[in-house]
């Protein structure tokens, strides 16, 4: 499994980063599958603090874009938004940590796997260069 970020899909993640949103800010990946591969085209921002993503959420922006919500980024991945991903509802779904210093960003993706528990497996990132490869 790898996962493709769109060049406007990259733009948002920059432009993300220009606003310097709080460490607790997260979002919906919007996109699709194809073999295995994900392909992020759209980021949407959808709350920070205490707002945690709920399956309400998760289930309206299915509505308007059916079966797109591949997962979701954040800019931090802080411990509450990573325990209200490991469960049953992201399973399978793509998690994008935008983790990074002011010198140095970074993005880590990872997809919610389950093994007797539900974790965060890491997965490559495919460069524009590298977008043609597959597994």
């Amino acid at each position: 499994m790898d996962v493709f970020i769109t060049p406007e899909a990259r733009r948002e993640i920059e432009a993300l980063r220009v606003v310097r949103p709080a460490a607790s800010t997260w979002g919906f990946l919007i996109g699709h599958k194809r073999g295995f591969r994900f392909i992020v085209e759209k980021v949407f921002p959808a709350g920070r603090g205490r707002t945690l993503p709920d399956e309400r959420a998760l289930a309206g922006l299915d509505r308007i874009w059916p079966g797109g919500v591949m997962g979701l980024f954040a800019a931090r991945l802080s411990a509450p938004v990573k325990k209200a991903v490991l469960g049953p509802r992201f399973y399978g779904k793509l998690v994008l940590d935008l983790g990074s210093t002011a010198r140095k960003p970074s993005i880590q993706p990872s997809i919610v796997e389950f093994k007797r528990r539900f974790f965060l497996a890491p997965v490559a990132l495919v460069t524009a260069g590298r977008e043609k490869a597959h597994e």
